[in-house]
């Protein structure tokens, strides 16, 4: 429900149709989720996991597709993204404290075993899930991220993230993003951006910010490491023995074709998809990538 001038698209912004969950992390935060429950729900549940600065908005439009076909859909929001709390550390916005806050909400919420869709840093997490918890694991489904992150496109990230934070309105962070990511996702249209926008961007009293802490850049410049510093080769190894489905954007940076073609000699039973006039990360609302989504779970029940 777009609400113009202002551009809020209230249902997205308000997550209409999910319940919102939480659990607290190790530190003591409270880590937020939220959950698309069917009227009569089959298995699996499936479990989504964002990108780097993203958060549970990323999956509104595909958790509710597959809501309607009667999976259950959790979300969940790192810390320091979304509706999660910020941490005073920022060192603890790592991949080793997100597995952990993962594992704890997974108990939390007493899932046992369940399909896991991973965009990018959520990916690297379902390679490390894989390895601590096999047994959870009914299929895995990848979006455009793989053993090795592209230097450029790494160091576009590492620019970026913190920096420009906020927006006077909606439409002035729809053109931001047109500006930024219009190559990569070349037949976007001004609505599309405008929901785009409303993906990233919350609405505030001096305008609209991005949805998570500006310090989660600090975690990837100057001494930090922008990405995982072990061989992200043998950690892809342990996806080997489930059924996994790489979505790979036409247009990415992050994963080229010849990572691709790796993944796919080392692993021979990993199906593709390509999805076109789409770059890093494909954004999931396209019926064609939906539907697939959807038959390669019911696959793997």
């Amino acid at each position: 429900m777009l609400q113009a001038p202002d551009y809020i698209d209230v249902d997205l912004q308000n997550v209409t149709g999910a319940t919102r969950f939480t659990w607290k992390a190790s530190d003591g935060l409270t880590l937020s989720a939220h959950i698309w429950e069917p009227d009569t729900p089959r298995n699996p549940t499936v479990l989504c996991l964002s990108g780097l600065t993203r958060n549970t908005r990323d999956f509104y439009q595909l958790a509710n597709f597959l809501r309607e076909n009667s999976h259950r859909v959790i979300a969940m929001d790192y810390r320091g993204r979304g509706l999660s709390d910020h941490s005073k550390d920022y060192e603890t916005y790592s991949l080793d404290q997100e597995a952990d806050d993962i594992d704890r909400g997974i108990e939390a919420l007493g899932l046992e075993k369940f399909a896991l869709i991973g965009t990018s840093r959520g990916g690297l997490h379902s390679f490390s899930m894989a390895q601590r918890h096999p047994e959870r694991l009914l299929s895995v489904i990848i979006n455009d991220i793989g053993p090795v992150i592209e230097p450029p496109a790494l160091d576009d990230i590492i620019a970026s993230v913190g920096t420009v934070m906020s927006q006077p309105n909606m439409k002035a962070a729809a053109e931001r993003l047109a500006s930024i990511h219009a190559t990569a996702f070349p037949t976007m249209s001004e609505t599309d951006w405008i929901t785009f926008a409303n993906q990233l961007y919350a609405p505030n009293s001096d305008g609209v910010s991005l949805r998570y802490d500006k310090r989660l850049g600090d975690t990837l410049r100057g001494n930090n490491k922008a990405a995982p510093e072990n061989d992200l080769w043998q950690s892809f190894s342990a996806l080997k023995p489930f059924p996994h489905l790489l979505l790979h954007g036409q247009n990415s940076r992050l994963l080229t074709t010849k990572t691709v073609n790796k993944m796919q000699q080392l692993h021979e039973k990993m199906k593709l998809s390509v999805i076109p006039n789409q770059g890093h990360a494909p954004l999931l609302w396209d019926q064609p990538t939906q539907t697939r989504i959807f038959n390669f779970i019911r696959q793997h029940v």
